[in-house]
């Protein structure tokens, strides 16, 4: 009982520190910060970096791994996505140094909070109540921002929650937290979407930010889980191999 309220507590920390402390770091990476403390992504990188740090003094051996491969596929991803495709673009035309530490920390915190939700009563509800919500701003998007190109893509989004039943908490949990620093980071000036898809299909125009912006963190999970399970760790997908021909035999 004590063990469970202090889990539940520890909960709402981090979700609360994730919900107050996105603002107030992007805040900082914005026209604002700079005011504030004269260069202001330059405190923002030091500030991911502090939490990166921790994170892998408290995390497991998994998590150490993932924060490390975030850093390599996050760098790759954000260079590809921003740089070569022109998908969206930092407000210095750079790729900030704090994403190299961030993209391995949202993955982990998602990790962790799928993994919390999965041994609750009342996941099922919860995840009822995220795919509602996934589903109702992408249409809501669709009309405020005239999100077609968000809406199209989210379509993907619903296939994948379709055929990864025992990822589907995390992959709901990665959607609405990505789409809140998004909003978040667009609305504070960090980074902005072209009007349009990659700024040139005029047919296809999109919101700033576009709805579909977790389903490429989908690309970036689905790397990751791959290098841990069969370049870092292939004893471990053995074993998940293992139990599940294990479990159809004894269906």
């Amino acid at each position: 009982m004590i063990k469970s309220l202090s889990s539940h507590k520890e909960t709402i920390r981090s979700i609360l520190f994730l919900i107050i402390g996105v603002p107030v770091f992007l805040l900082l990476d914005s026209e604002y910060g700079d005011t504030l403390v004269s260069n202001g992504q330059w405190v923002a990188t030091i500030l991911v970096f502090l939490a990166f740090i921790r994170a892998y003094r408290n995390g497991t051996k998994r998590v150490r791994n993932v924060l490390f491969i975030g850093i390599i596929i996050g760098l790759t991803g954000e260079y590809l996505f921003s740089k070569i495709l022109g998908m969206y673009h930092y407000r210095f035309d750079n790729i900030p140094l704090w994403l190299a530490f961030a993209h391995g920390l949202i993955f982990a915190w998602t990790l962790k909070m799928s993994k919390k939700l999965s041994m609750q009563t009342y996941a099922k509800q919860v995840q009822r109540g995220l795919l509602f919500t996934a589903i109702a701003f992408s249409i809501f998007w669709l009309f405020w921002a005239n999100d077609v190109y968000g809406f199209a893509t989210a379509v993907t989004f619903m296939l994948v929650l379709f055929f990864t039943k025992k990822s589907r908490s995390f992959f709901l949990i990665m959607f609405v937290v990505v789409c809140y620093i998004e909003l978040v980071g667009t609305a504070t000036g960090c980074w902005y979407w072209p009007e349009t898809a990659f700024g040139i299909v005029n047919w296809l125009p999109s919101g700033n930010p576009p709805s579909r912006i977790a389903v490429f963190y989908f690309l970036f999970d689905a790397v990751v889980f791959w290098i841990y399970l069969y370049i870092l760790h292939p004893t471990t997908r053995l074993r998940y191999q293992r139990r599940k021909l294990i479990t159809y035999k004894v269906r």
